[in-house]
Protein backbone atom coordinates (compact mmCIF):
# COMPACT_ATOMS: atom_id res chain seq x y z
CA UNK A 1 0.00 0.00 0.00
CA UNK A 2 3.05 2.50 1.12
CA UNK A 3 4.53 1.22 -2.13
CA UNK A 4 1.43 2.35 -4.24
CA UNK A 5 1.16 5.60 -2.65
CA UNK A 6 4.75 6.44 -3.47
CA UNK A 7 4.38 5.45 -7.43
CA UNK A 8 1.46 7.76 -7.52
CA UNK A 9 3.12 10.85 -5.84
CA UNK A 10 6.25 9.65 -8.22
CA UNK A 11 3.38 10.00 -11.08
CA UNK A 12 1.73 12.95 -10.06
CA UNK A 13 5.08 15.60 -9.85
CA UNK A 14 6.20 13.87 -12.82
CA UNK A 15 2.98 15.22 -14.48
CA UNK A 16 2.98 18.34 -12.81
CA UNK A 17 7.11 19.32 -13.56
CA UNK A 18 6.55 18.75 -17.63
CA UNK A 19 7.63 15.09 -17.62
CA UNK A 20 6.17 14.30 -21.13
CA UNK A 21 3.68 17.51 -21.24
CA UNK A 22 3.86 20.99 -19.81
CA UNK A 23 1.22 23.67 -19.97
CA UNK A 24 1.10 23.05 -23.62
CA UNK A 25 1.72 19.42 -24.30
CA UNK A 26 0.76 20.25 -28.29
CA UNK A 27 3.28 22.46 -28.89
CA UNK A 28 6.53 20.27 -27.33
CA UNK A 29 7.30 19.77 -30.90
CA UNK A 30 8.08 22.82 -31.90
CA UNK A 31 11.13 24.93 -31.62
CA UNK A 32 11.58 27.53 -28.53
CA UNK A 33 8.58 30.43 -29.30
CA UNK A 34 7.01 28.37 -31.84
CA UNK A 35 3.22 27.15 -31.55
CA UNK A 36 0.85 25.35 -34.23
CA UNK A 37 -0.38 29.43 -35.09
CA UNK A 38 2.35 31.51 -33.67
CA UNK A 39 5.82 32.68 -33.75
CA UNK A 40 6.62 34.74 -30.59
CA UNK A 41 9.31 37.63 -31.28
CA UNK A 42 10.40 39.96 -28.79
CA UNK A 43 11.40 43.26 -28.41
CA UNK A 44 12.70 46.03 -25.91
CA UNK A 45 12.79 49.29 -26.76
CA UNK A 46 11.92 53.54 -25.38
CA UNK A 47 8.49 53.57 -25.45
CA UNK A 48 7.88 56.19 -22.72
CA UNK A 49 11.90 57.68 -22.00
CA UNK A 50 13.99 60.52 -23.61
CA UNK A 51 14.11 58.33 -27.11
CA UNK A 52 10.04 57.22 -27.56
CA UNK A 53 10.76 59.06 -30.48
CA UNK A 54 12.49 56.25 -31.96
CA UNK A 55 11.14 53.81 -29.90
CA UNK A 56 7.56 53.77 -30.48
CA UNK A 57 7.93 54.74 -34.49
CA UNK A 58 10.32 51.70 -34.76
CA UNK A 59 7.31 49.21 -33.00
CA UNK A 60 4.17 50.50 -35.35
CA UNK A 61 6.25 49.79 -38.54
CA UNK A 62 7.43 45.78 -37.06
CA UNK A 63 3.45 46.16 -36.28
CA UNK A 64 2.17 47.17 -39.22
CA UNK A 65 4.63 44.99 -41.48
CA UNK A 66 3.36 41.92 -39.10
CA UNK A 67 -0.11 42.32 -39.09
CA UNK A 68 0.54 42.27 -43.11
CA UNK A 69 1.53 39.00 -43.04
CA UNK A 70 -1.06 37.75 -40.86
CA UNK A 71 -3.62 39.17 -43.03
CA UNK A 72 -2.04 37.40 -46.03
CA UNK A 73 -2.42 34.03 -44.30
CA UNK A 74 0.48 34.19 -42.03
CA UNK A 75 3.94 32.50 -42.51
CA UNK A 76 3.58 28.97 -43.52
CA UNK A 77 -0.10 29.54 -41.51
CA UNK A 78 1.30 31.14 -38.37
CA UNK A 79 0.81 34.86 -37.16
CA UNK A 80 3.74 36.37 -35.33
CA UNK A 81 3.07 37.56 -31.55
CA UNK A 82 5.26 40.36 -30.99
CA UNK A 83 6.11 40.91 -27.61
CA UNK A 84 7.00 44.71 -26.88
CA UNK A 85 8.89 45.82 -23.33
CA UNK A 86 9.24 49.65 -22.32
CA UNK A 87 12.70 50.14 -21.76
CA UNK A 88 12.77 53.81 -21.14
CA UNK A 89 16.45 53.80 -22.61
CA UNK A 90 17.49 52.80 -19.06
CA UNK A 91 20.30 49.73 -18.44
CA UNK A 92 18.84 47.94 -15.45
CA UNK A 93 14.81 48.36 -17.38
CA UNK A 94 16.64 46.74 -20.61
CA UNK A 95 18.25 43.91 -18.51
CA UNK A 96 14.51 43.27 -16.97
CA UNK A 97 12.60 43.17 -19.99
CA UNK A 98 15.10 40.50 -21.95
CA UNK A 99 15.33 38.14 -18.91
CA UNK A 100 11.77 38.79 -18.87
CA UNK A 101 11.34 38.21 -22.80
CA UNK A 102 13.84 35.05 -22.57
CA UNK A 103 12.14 33.38 -19.18
CA UNK A 104 8.57 34.32 -19.21
CA UNK A 105 7.87 34.98 -22.73
CA UNK A 106 10.40 32.32 -24.65
CA UNK A 107 10.76 34.18 -27.27
CA UNK A 108 12.02 32.71 -30.36
CA UNK A 109 13.68 35.88 -31.77
CA UNK A 110 14.88 39.61 -30.50
CA UNK A 111 13.84 42.24 -32.83
CA UNK A 112 14.84 45.74 -33.43
CA UNK A 113 15.84 46.15 -29.24
CA UNK A 114 17.16 49.64 -28.66
CA UNK A 115 20.52 50.74 -27.29
CA UNK A 116 23.77 49.95 -27.41
CA UNK A 117 25.07 48.97 -23.68
CA UNK A 118 21.66 47.72 -23.60
CA UNK A 119 22.15 44.88 -26.23
CA UNK A 120 25.50 44.46 -24.92
CA UNK A 121 24.64 43.69 -22.01
CA UNK A 122 22.40 40.39 -22.56
CA UNK A 123 23.98 39.30 -25.63
CA UNK A 124 25.86 36.31 -23.81
CA UNK A 125 22.17 35.08 -21.50
CA UNK A 126 20.22 35.47 -25.19
CA UNK A 127 22.85 33.28 -26.91
CA UNK A 128 23.40 31.03 -23.91
CA UNK A 129 19.29 30.09 -24.76
CA UNK A 130 19.92 30.37 -28.17
CA UNK A 131 17.91 33.41 -29.16
CA UNK A 132 19.26 35.63 -31.97
CA UNK A 133 19.87 39.38 -31.96
CA UNK A 134 18.06 40.58 -34.91
CA UNK A 135 18.50 44.79 -35.89
CA UNK A 136 19.45 46.37 -33.01
CA UNK A 137 18.18 49.80 -32.92
CA UNK A 138 21.94 50.95 -33.45
CA UNK A 139 24.62 50.98 -35.29
CA UNK A 140 27.64 50.17 -32.83
CA UNK A 141 29.79 47.97 -34.26
CA UNK A 142 29.78 45.50 -31.95
CA UNK A 143 25.76 44.36 -33.50
CA UNK A 144 27.95 42.42 -35.89
CA UNK A 145 31.62 42.38 -34.57
CA UNK A 146 32.91 39.94 -34.12
CA UNK A 147 31.01 37.89 -36.69
CA UNK A 148 28.50 35.74 -34.56
CA UNK A 149 26.31 33.18 -35.82
CA UNK A 150 23.16 34.87 -34.31
CA UNK A 151 24.41 38.71 -34.21
CA UNK A 152 22.54 40.43 -37.71
CA UNK A 153 22.53 44.34 -37.84
CA UNK A 154 20.80 46.50 -40.28
CA UNK A 155 23.09 49.39 -39.75
CA UNK A 156 26.57 50.30 -41.56
CA UNK A 157 28.56 50.85 -37.82
CA UNK A 158 28.65 54.82 -36.65
CA UNK A 159 32.47 53.68 -36.90
CA UNK A 160 32.40 53.47 -41.08
CA UNK A 161 30.02 56.21 -41.82
CA UNK A 162 32.36 58.29 -40.71
CA UNK A 163 34.90 56.61 -42.39
CA UNK A 164 33.40 56.37 -45.49
CA UNK A 165 31.41 59.81 -45.51
CA UNK A 166 34.67 61.80 -45.16
CA UNK A 167 36.37 59.69 -47.96
CA UNK A 168 33.71 60.39 -50.40
CA UNK A 169 34.01 64.65 -49.26
CA UNK A 170 37.16 64.16 -49.46
CA UNK A 171 38.00 62.74 -52.54
CA UNK A 172 35.22 64.85 -54.05
CA UNK A 173 35.98 67.79 -53.19
CA UNK A 174 39.76 67.89 -52.05
CA UNK A 175 39.60 69.14 -47.98
CA UNK A 176 42.11 68.63 -46.44
CA UNK A 177 42.10 70.25 -43.29
CA UNK A 178 39.39 68.13 -41.33
CA UNK A 179 37.76 68.17 -37.66
CA UNK A 180 35.66 66.34 -35.16
CA UNK A 181 33.12 67.08 -33.08
CA UNK A 182 31.70 64.46 -31.40
CA UNK A 183 30.08 63.30 -27.68
CA UNK A 184 32.04 62.11 -25.39
CA UNK A 185 30.02 58.53 -25.14
CA UNK A 186 31.13 55.17 -26.40
CA UNK A 187 29.03 56.40 -28.91
CA UNK A 188 31.53 59.09 -29.41
CA UNK A 189 34.50 57.08 -29.43
CA UNK A 190 33.16 55.09 -32.12
CA UNK A 191 32.97 57.94 -34.30
CA UNK A 192 36.42 59.03 -33.25
CA UNK A 193 37.58 55.49 -34.69
CA UNK A 194 35.92 55.94 -37.95
CA UNK A 195 37.51 59.73 -38.19
CA UNK A 196 40.95 58.48 -37.35
CA UNK A 197 40.97 55.94 -39.92
CA UNK A 198 40.04 57.90 -42.63
CA UNK A 199 42.82 60.54 -41.73
CA UNK A 200 45.16 57.76 -41.59
CA UNK A 201 44.32 56.58 -45.29
CA UNK A 202 44.18 59.59 -46.59
CA UNK A 203 47.37 61.73 -45.35
CA UNK A 204 45.08 64.27 -43.93
CA UNK A 205 45.42 66.88 -41.31
CA UNK A 206 43.44 67.11 -38.11
CA UNK A 207 42.81 70.45 -36.98
CA UNK A 208 40.60 70.35 -34.47
CA UNK A 209 38.82 67.53 -32.15
CA UNK A 210 36.13 68.43 -29.93
CA UNK A 211 33.77 66.59 -27.78
CA UNK A 212 30.83 67.69 -25.79
CA UNK A 213 27.66 66.35 -23.05
CA UNK A 214 24.77 65.48 -24.46
CA UNK A 215 22.93 68.22 -21.91
CA UNK A 216 25.57 70.93 -23.63
CA UNK A 217 23.17 73.77 -25.58
CA UNK A 218 26.29 76.41 -25.89
CA UNK A 219 28.53 76.17 -28.90
CA UNK A 220 29.67 79.35 -29.46
CA UNK A 221 33.23 78.52 -28.04
CA UNK A 222 33.15 75.26 -29.89
CA UNK A 223 32.39 77.20 -32.93
CA UNK A 224 35.25 79.63 -32.49
CA UNK A 225 37.45 76.66 -32.07
CA UNK A 226 36.85 75.48 -35.39
CA UNK A 227 36.95 78.66 -37.49
CA UNK A 228 40.12 79.85 -36.30
CA UNK A 229 41.42 76.26 -36.67
CA UNK A 230 41.37 76.50 -40.52
CA UNK A 231 39.10 73.63 -40.81
CA UNK A 232 37.50 72.57 -44.09
CA UNK A 233 35.26 69.46 -43.25
CA UNK A 234 33.41 68.83 -40.18
CA UNK A 235 32.29 65.55 -38.90
CA UNK A 236 29.61 64.95 -36.24
CA UNK A 237 28.84 62.30 -34.34
CA UNK A 238 26.01 64.05 -32.11
CA UNK A 239 22.42 63.86 -31.30
CA UNK A 240 19.21 65.75 -32.66
CA UNK A 241 19.35 68.77 -30.67
CA UNK A 242 23.12 69.11 -30.68
CA UNK A 243 23.23 69.20 -34.02
CA UNK A 244 20.69 71.93 -34.84
CA UNK A 245 22.67 73.96 -32.32
CA UNK A 246 26.31 73.52 -33.24
CA UNK A 247 25.10 73.59 -37.45
CA UNK A 248 23.35 77.04 -36.95
CA UNK A 249 26.01 78.23 -34.31
CA UNK A 250 28.87 77.68 -36.98
CA UNK A 251 26.58 79.17 -40.02
CA UNK A 252 25.90 82.28 -37.20
CA UNK A 253 29.68 82.80 -37.11
CA UNK A 254 30.21 83.15 -40.66
CA UNK A 255 31.80 79.53 -40.81
CA UNK A 256 30.95 77.96 -43.89
CA UNK A 257 33.07 74.97 -44.25
CA UNK A 258 31.40 71.62 -45.14
CA UNK A 259 29.54 70.00 -42.05
CA UNK A 260 28.62 66.21 -42.74
CA UNK A 261 27.04 64.20 -39.67
CA UNK A 262 26.39 60.41 -39.38
CA UNK A 263 22.93 59.23 -39.68
CA UNK A 264 21.28 60.05 -36.16
CA UNK A 265 20.19 63.93 -37.49
CA UNK A 266 19.04 62.10 -40.75
CA UNK A 267 15.62 62.92 -39.94
CA UNK A 268 12.62 65.11 -41.90
CA UNK A 269 12.39 67.60 -38.27
CA UNK A 270 15.79 68.04 -38.70
CA UNK A 271 15.50 69.53 -42.17
CA UNK A 272 13.04 71.34 -40.92
CA UNK A 273 14.55 72.85 -37.90
CA UNK A 274 15.82 76.09 -37.37
CA UNK A 275 13.63 78.03 -39.90
CA UNK A 276 15.89 76.90 -43.17
CA UNK A 277 18.78 77.48 -41.41
CA UNK A 278 19.50 73.72 -41.49
CA UNK A 279 19.98 73.91 -45.59
CA UNK A 280 23.33 72.56 -46.63
CA UNK A 281 23.97 70.29 -43.81
CA UNK A 282 24.92 66.92 -45.29
CA UNK A 283 24.44 63.45 -43.68
CA UNK A 284 25.57 59.83 -44.48
CA UNK A 285 23.11 56.88 -43.96
CA UNK A 286 22.44 53.35 -45.05
CA UNK A 287 18.62 53.96 -45.06
CA UNK A 288 16.07 56.39 -47.10
CA UNK A 289 13.15 58.27 -46.39
CA UNK A 290 10.75 59.57 -48.56
CA UNK A 291 8.93 62.44 -49.08
CA UNK A 292 5.60 60.96 -48.19
CA UNK A 293 4.00 64.16 -49.56
CA UNK A 294 5.41 63.97 -52.74
CA UNK A 295 4.94 60.15 -53.51
CA UNK A 296 2.23 59.08 -55.89
CA UNK A 297 -1.31 58.05 -53.63
CA UNK A 298 -1.53 55.24 -56.10
CA UNK A 299 1.81 54.11 -55.29
CA UNK A 300 3.41 51.44 -53.00
CA UNK A 301 5.09 53.97 -50.67
CA UNK A 302 1.97 56.16 -50.80
CA UNK A 303 -0.65 53.56 -49.74
CA UNK A 304 1.25 52.95 -47.21
CA UNK A 305 1.59 55.87 -46.22
CA UNK A 306 -2.23 56.48 -45.94
CA UNK A 307 -2.33 53.34 -43.86
CA UNK A 308 0.11 54.22 -41.19
CA UNK A 309 -1.52 57.16 -41.01
CA UNK A 310 -4.67 55.43 -40.55
CA UNK A 311 -4.12 53.36 -38.14
CA UNK A 312 -1.55 54.75 -36.05
CA UNK A 313 -2.72 58.56 -35.82
CA UNK A 314 0.05 60.49 -36.94
CA UNK A 315 2.90 60.44 -40.10
CA UNK A 316 5.42 57.74 -40.31
CA UNK A 317 8.71 58.60 -38.93
CA UNK A 318 12.63 57.67 -40.12
CA UNK A 319 11.73 54.68 -37.58
CA UNK A 320 8.96 53.63 -39.04
CA UNK A 321 10.50 52.76 -42.15
CA UNK A 322 13.26 51.18 -40.60
CA UNK A 323 11.26 48.94 -38.09
CA UNK A 324 9.14 48.11 -41.52
CA UNK A 325 12.60 46.61 -43.34
CA UNK A 326 13.71 45.42 -39.83
CA UNK A 327 10.20 43.46 -40.22
CA UNK A 328 10.10 42.51 -43.53
CA UNK A 329 13.35 40.78 -43.26
CA UNK A 330 12.12 38.69 -40.60
CA UNK A 331 9.40 37.77 -42.51
CA UNK A 332 11.15 36.47 -45.26
CA UNK A 333 13.50 34.42 -43.51
CA UNK A 334 10.99 32.98 -41.54
CA UNK A 335 9.02 32.04 -45.06
CA UNK A 336 12.43 30.55 -45.56
CA UNK A 337 13.28 28.33 -42.47
CA UNK A 338 9.66 26.56 -43.85
CA UNK A 339 6.62 25.13 -41.74
CA UNK A 340 8.70 23.25 -39.28
CA UNK A 341 10.72 26.44 -38.07
CA UNK A 342 13.75 26.80 -35.95
CA UNK A 343 16.38 28.87 -35.15
CA UNK A 344 19.21 27.68 -37.20
CA UNK A 345 17.08 27.05 -40.46
CA UNK A 346 15.69 30.92 -39.68
CA UNK A 347 19.15 32.21 -39.82
CA UNK A 348 20.50 29.80 -42.83
CA UNK A 349 17.62 31.57 -44.56
CA UNK A 350 18.55 34.54 -43.62
CA UNK A 351 22.09 34.36 -44.97
CA UNK A 352 20.61 33.60 -48.54
CA UNK A 353 18.69 36.82 -48.39
CA UNK A 354 20.43 38.67 -51.46
CA UNK A 355 20.01 41.91 -53.17
CA UNK A 356 16.56 42.68 -51.15
CA UNK A 357 15.64 45.85 -52.45
CA UNK A 358 14.19 48.45 -49.98
CA UNK A 359 10.79 49.22 -51.03
CA UNK A 360 10.96 52.98 -49.52
CA UNK A 361 13.92 53.16 -52.09
CA UNK A 362 17.06 52.71 -49.99
CA UNK A 363 20.40 51.15 -50.84
CA UNK A 364 20.17 47.15 -51.22
CA UNK A 365 20.63 45.02 -48.31
CA UNK A 366 22.09 41.18 -48.52
CA UNK A 367 23.44 38.52 -46.04
CA UNK A 368 25.84 35.89 -45.83
CA UNK A 369 27.38 33.52 -44.03
CA UNK A 370 30.61 35.84 -43.24
CA UNK A 371 28.37 38.90 -43.94
CA UNK A 372 25.57 40.07 -40.81
CA UNK A 373 25.11 43.47 -42.06
CA UNK A 374 22.21 44.07 -43.94
CA UNK A 375 23.57 47.09 -46.02
CA UNK A 376 25.53 47.18 -48.90
CA UNK A 377 26.42 50.67 -49.40
CA UNK A 378 25.62 54.00 -48.05
CA UNK A 379 23.74 56.96 -49.72
CA UNK A 380 25.01 60.57 -48.90
CA UNK A 381 22.11 63.06 -48.54
CA UNK A 382 21.38 67.10 -47.80
CA UNK A 383 19.41 69.67 -46.91
CA UNK A 384 18.29 71.82 -49.42
CA UNK A 385 15.13 73.95 -49.01
CA UNK A 386 14.22 72.16 -45.72
CA UNK A 387 14.11 69.14 -47.45
CA UNK A 388 16.16 65.91 -47.57
CA UNK A 389 17.55 65.40 -51.24
CA UNK A 390 19.94 62.45 -52.28
CA UNK A 391 23.42 63.25 -53.17
CA UNK A 392 25.15 60.54 -53.71
CA UNK A 393 23.84 56.58 -54.07
CA UNK A 394 26.06 53.62 -53.05
CA UNK A 395 29.02 54.64 -51.37
CA UNK A 396 31.01 51.87 -50.10
CA UNK A 397 32.24 51.34 -46.81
Amino acid sequence: MAAAKHYLILAFVLLASGCGGGDDPADSQFARGITADTIRVGTHTDLSGLLATWGVPSVNGMRMRFDEAAAAGGIHGRTIDFVVEDSQYQMPLAVKATNKLLNVDEIFAMLGAMGTPHNNAVFDRMFEQNVPSLFPLTAAVSMYEPLHPMKYSYFVSYRDQARAGIAYMVERHGYRNVCLQTLATDYGAEVAMGFERVVEEHGLNVVYVGRHRGSETDFVGTVTSIKNSECELLFLGPFIKDTILLYTAARDAGWDGAVVANMVPYLPEVAKAADGDMNGLYAVASFYVPNFEEVGADSWVGRWYATYKERFGEEPAAQSVLGYVMADLLVKALEGAGPDPTVEKMLAAMEKISDYEDPFGGPSLSFSPTKHIASDYLNLYQVVDEQWVTVAEAIPY
